[in-house]
């Protein structure tokens, strides 16, 4: 009997703890034109949105690459889809940066938002890829570009203007080819390509892409945030 009561108690006692813990003030950021605010909301809350996403985006996913042959194929099918379904932010409309999730549920976003949403999505189908803002050789104009690990090595893409590159042998186009002027960029849409992507790929060799599992398209998993909660480095930051 009284085995029976100290177990009734422990059990009582742990789930006190839990309901505390599970409703502990903690924060989110979001970006309204630019300017950040903390959000503050119960740690409970916070984890049930967190796992919505995360379901959302594999079911979204699954559909996106039914019938991919290959990893190629499969970074073509969500790049099509991002364009065909993500579109640029009204100019009437403000400027929201929160969760990539948010994007997709809009249905509109600015330049590196159209990649973040490529990226992550690559991401939840195991295809490795994060975007970065590269500059010129001269001047400080950025150009958020999505990079996807494919068979012969980095890729770039530029989902925002619907355009990829391709290697004089029809393949798609690595970093390396990239910085030896080895690029043709095609685009998937009947509508005139940049000409200023030359002036980007000067400078290629300065991105670290063994720091690509930072991004925040990389980590949007249960088991990728917990690795990266553990190990990120102290100057960044994730949502």
């Amino acid at each position: 009997m009284k085995k029976h009561k100290f177990w009734l108690l422990g059990c009582a006692a742990i789930l006190a703890i839990m309901v505390l813990l599970l409703n502990l003030e903690v924060t989110t950021l979001q970006g309204v034109d630019y300017k950040v605010r903390v959000i503050k909301l119960p740690l409970y809350l916070k984890l049930l949105d967190f796992f919505d996403r995360h379901y959302n985006y594999g079911v979204l996913v699954r559909k996106i690459v039914a019938g991919a042959k290959n990893d190629e194929d499969k970074a073509m099918k969500i790049f099509e889809w991002t364009r065909k379904n993500i579109k640029d932010n009204p100019k009437e409309l403000p400027v929201i940066d929160d969760h990539v999730w948010h994007i997709i549920v809009r249905g509109y976003g600015t330049d590196d938002q159209f990649q973040d949403v490529f990226t992550t999505l690559c991401n939840y189908t195991n295809l490795n890829a994060f975007y970065y803002s590269a500059y010129p050789e001269k001047g400080n104009e950025r150009k958020p570009l999505s990079f996807v690990k494919l068979g012969r090595g980095w890729a770039a893409f530029d989902v925002y203007n619907g355009v990829y590159f391709i290697n004089k042998n029809g393949e798609a186009a690595t970093v390396n080819d990239l910085s030896l002027g080895d690029w043709e960029a095609v685009g998937i849409e009947k509508k005139e390509i940049p000409g200023y992507y030359g002036r980007y790929f000067k400078k290629l060799d300065s991105i670290n892409f063994k720091r690509w599992w930072l991004s925040r398209g990389a980590i949007q998993s249960p088991a990728r945030r917990f690795i990266y909660s553990i190990n990120k480095p102290a100057e960044t930051e994730t949502r």
